[in-house]
């Protein structure tokens, strides 16, 4: 499949163009003519032409393996899977031998036809009969039987959503793509708008229709078609398309396609800016982000939590990726008005096959895409994976209803968070040559939507009363699995220490406040098993930074040895562990003491091995070493008098000088969760 792999996706994202003139050339061609122009015309992204040549030289019954299996390639390629599936067989059937591979393309077809049982068999029947020269095909032939195994388990996850295909005024008889939200109530999107079922491909490529941007809004419930978006956004000279905008909504990246001078179609991201009313003159995102050689298009915008710069996904063919296209992410750093070079997301998304249409859901650093190598439904399936630049948790399939047999793209999320939009050529749309021809979009709204917020008040430990206004509350997801956490979002609380945020069901969260001059705390959160609309109370409490060591309660050793005990960690986990937490810029000297029962020399050496004991057990739970010191004092520094004044033992005091204590004695870079560069 990797051949058409650029020319399906040219048929995504700017629809198929077909000529008139081909009926003049099957009267005009025979034989093995009609042959020669079916097999040339993929080559020059036309495969419904390829469709009536090959039609035309197969009529009246003439078997020719080589011609069906490239008609069923062409049909694969404008997606009419019902013919595909059956032209790929008529292949497989006449020439087992020389078309073996089409019982492959066959099963896939069944597939995307919703005929899983069936697929199964005809892809384990290709891999027992195969002895062609495509030893990946083979290979895959055996993932996509796994795959058909695992098909129940996504039927299983169907969630709770309405989908309903937006009317005529939105959806055309051509492609529609890209749908995003500017606001709850207007809708970005891309087409190639014309009534026209068959449009005539003019000589002067500038004066033939191009895809634009287009704008629908919501009245009464009802999505309406509302003219072109974007003014100068727009060109009658290139295809555009692909509106992503910035978390302020004051800029908006975008795409722009054109042939190249290799007369490829290659797309390049364009960004531009709100001025007042209008949107500025677009400019061309620099190299290496785009290039002549290769395709940059489908830009994602999300906001870096932790400095605010614009973090930019987008799929890409350029070398250096996993296979066809690949999502890639670039940072735009404001303050110096520069694109990092971008880098590949990594092999947890991106597979050997294709995969693009991302869309970052900030509030829940969740990156949605949609692939055709991760196994799924049918073709394009859509998928989610948590996490930012390199650093992802595993992908998941979105199951049902969103994902069918046909190709799902383009899913979106809206402002609101209850409804979105999402592409696919299912059956039911409005068809322009065979039921699964075409993308149209849809959109889908959560039947039973929970509202969920966290509120609370940020107060000073020692003075209960005294609130502390303007703390920073950073909000971050930790992973169920892998246990890492993911900087959703910060915010301040106001003048009277309150703070607010959403947050989403099923859940586990972690809450970390910070001020000047206070050492930052944290608090653990879920929502998992919440079904309904609630808010959760979280009171956050903060204490002064100490110049002096704070002493750490009950931490007790093996006696004589420097060993901590089980309770000892529990202790450690709810007072050091939970400060390093929340304070990721301090470093602290774990401090060991003894009373001097005991030679000097030994009692050094007993405290210096309990310190590190402590901070080899932190570092188990994940405290960087650099933030850690062990330090032994021995009997050195008593906070008590080991006897009594009359020189008799002092048990309480000896008991109270064997402490472990901790200092802060400096300070690091502040722990960066998106560590992208």
């Amino acid at each position: 499949m990797r051949d058409f792999k650029l020319i399906l996706f040219f048929i995504l994202c700017f629809g198929t163009l077909l000529s008139q003139t081909d009926t003049l050339m099957v009267m005009q061609a025979k034989g093995k003519t009609l042959k020669r122009l079916g097999k040339n015309a993929p080559l020059q992204n036309d495969p419904s032409s390829a469709i009536t040549f090959l039609n035309a030289y197969l009529k009246n019954g003439k078997k020719d393996a080589e011609a069906m299996a490239l008609l069923g390639q062409a049909y694969m390629k404008v997606r009419d899977y019902e013919k595909a599936q059956h032209t790929f067989l008529n292949a497989y059937n006449y020439d087992k031998e020389k078309k073996g591979e089409s019982l492959y393309y066959h099963a896939q077809m069944m597939k995307s036809n919703g005929q899983y049982d069936s697929a199964k068999i005809n892809f384990q029947k290709f891999k027992k009969e195969y002895k062609g020269k495509d030893k990946l095909l083979k290979k895959q032939a055996t993932r996509e039987i796994s795959l058909c195994d695992s098909v129940q388990q996504l039927f299983a996850i169907e969630k709770k959503i309405i989908i309903q295909h937006l009317d005529t005024s939105i959806n055309k008889v051509n492609i529609e793509a890209a749908p995003i939200n500017l606001s709850d109530d207007q809708l970005v999107f891309t087409s190639f708008r014309t009534e026209k079922r068959e449009y005539e491909m003019e000589d002067d490529t500038a004066k033939s229709l191009k895809r634009k941007l287009y704008l629908a809004t919501r009245n009464k419930g009802e999505w309406k078609f509302d003219g072109e978006f974007g003014g100068n956004l727009n060109n009658d000279e290139v295809h555009t398309g692909n509106a992503s905008f910035s978390a302020d909504r004051k800029r908006v990246y975008f795409t722009r396609c054109k042939l190249n001078y290799l007369d490829q179609m290659v797309c390049a991201i364009y960004v531009s800016k709100k001025e007042g009313d209008t949107w500025s003159e677009p400019v061309r995102l620099p190299k290496p982000i785009n290039g002549s050689k290769y395709t940059s298009t489908m830009p994602a915008v999300t906001i870096d939590p932790v400095n605010g710069n614009d973090i930019i996904y987008f799929a890409s063919n350029r070398s250096g990726g996993k296979g066809g296209l690949d999502i890639w992410y670039t940072v735009y750093n404001p303050k110096k008005d520069e694109y990092k070079i971008p880098k590949n997301a990594g092999s947890k998304i991106n597979s050997s096959q294709d995969e693009m249409s991302p869309f970052f859901d900030s509030d829940t650093r969740t990156l949605y895409f949609s692939s055709n190598g991760l196994g799924g439904l049918g073709g394009y399936d859509v998928f989610k994976t948590r996490g930012d630049g390199k650093k992802f948790t595993g992908t998941e399939n979105l199951g049902q209803p969103v994902n069918t047999g046909a190709d799902e793209m383009y899913y979106t999320i809206s402002t609101n968070r209850e409804e979105g939009f999402f592409v696919s050529n299912r059956k039911g749309g409005n068809a322009l040559k065979n039921k699964t021809c075409c993308d149209d979009i849809y959109y889908y709204k959560h039947s039973e939507y929970i509202h969920l917020f966290l509120k609370g008040t940020v107060r000073d430990a020692l003075d209960p009363e005294q609130v502390i206004p303007n703390a920073e509350i950073a909000l971050y997801i930790r992973d169920k699995k892998t246990k890492e956490k993911f900087l959703v979002k910060t915010i301040s609380a106001d003048s009277l220490g309150n703070y607010s945020t959403a947050l989403e069901p099923a859940q586990d969260y972690f809450v970390v406040a910070k001020m000047e001059d206070y050492l930052g705390t944290n608090a653990d959160v879920t929502t998992e098993g919440i079904v309904a609309s609630v808010d959760l109370r979280r009171d956050l409490v903060m204490l002064k930074k100490p110049k002096l060591p704070i002493h750490i309660p009950n931490i007790k050793y093996e006696f004589d040895k420097s060993n901590i005990l089980e309770s000892s960690k529990i202790v450690l986990d709810t007072t050091v562990l939970r400060l390093l937490d929340a304070n990721p810029e301090l470093i602290v000297e774990i401090q060991s003491h003894t009373d001097s029962k005991g030679g000097d020399a030994y009692n050094m050496k007993l405290s210096q091995k309990r310190a590190e004991s402590v901070v080899k057990y932190l570092q188990s739970k994940g405290i960087s070493a650099d933030r850690l010191r062990a330090k032994g004092y021995g009997e050195t520094v008593p906070i008590a008098p080991n006897e009594n004044p009359d020189g008799s033992d002092n048990p309480d005091n000896r008991a109270r000088n064997r402490r472990t204590d901790f200092k802060i004695i400096g300070v690091i870079d502040a722990e960066i969760i998106i560590d992208a560069y």
